[in-house]
């Protein structure tokens, strides 16, 4: 490869928008989680296993949003992976709003409507477009070197 598809200038180009998708995403959840906590389950008890589902659903959620990240840095064509995002930081976004007329923790609720639109801003930006048309090149790239490699 190239120096221009070196994981250096990568790192140098794109790694910050990456993450700042990646971190406006675990904080919508965790914002979204926390909420839940303090108004619809409130008055729950441990042993009702409320509290266990709400953290199984929280974990299946990151879990999917590292799996698509990984697919979105390993340059899948599909940009099923970048919808995943979307889905989750709407899905963020539109719990958080549903809790307009509860009385919540004002800043509590106003960074768990913003972290979702910075997410959603942030993957809609030119930086992580480029980003990913440049991880596709990538990937294409690898799998010309391995079947020309298999082929010798």
């Amino acid at each position: 490869m190239d120096d221009l598809h070196t994981l250096r200038d990568f790192f140098r180009q794109s790694f910050l928008t990456f993450l700042v998708g990646i971190f406006a995403a675990y904080c919508s959840l965790a914002f979204a989680t926390a909420l839940a906590f303090v108004t619809y389950f409130c008055d729950a008890s441990i042993g009702d296993g409320t509290g266990v589902s709400i953290f199984l659903a929280g974990a299946l959620l990151v879990l999917l949003t590292v799996h698509s990240n990984f697919m979105i840095l390993r340059g899948r064509p599909l940009w099923v992976w970048v919808w995943v995002m979307v889905m989750i930081y709407l899905g963020c976004f539109l719990f958080v709003l549903s809790m307009i007329q509860l009385h919540t923790h004002r800043i509590v609720y106003w960074l768990a409507l913003v972290f979702p639109l910075f997410g959603l801003l942030t993957v809609n930006s030119v930086g992580q477009r480029k980003m990913r048309e440049t991880l596709v090149k990538i990937r294409h790239l690898r799998q010309a070197a391995i079947a020309e490699h298999k082929s010798r």
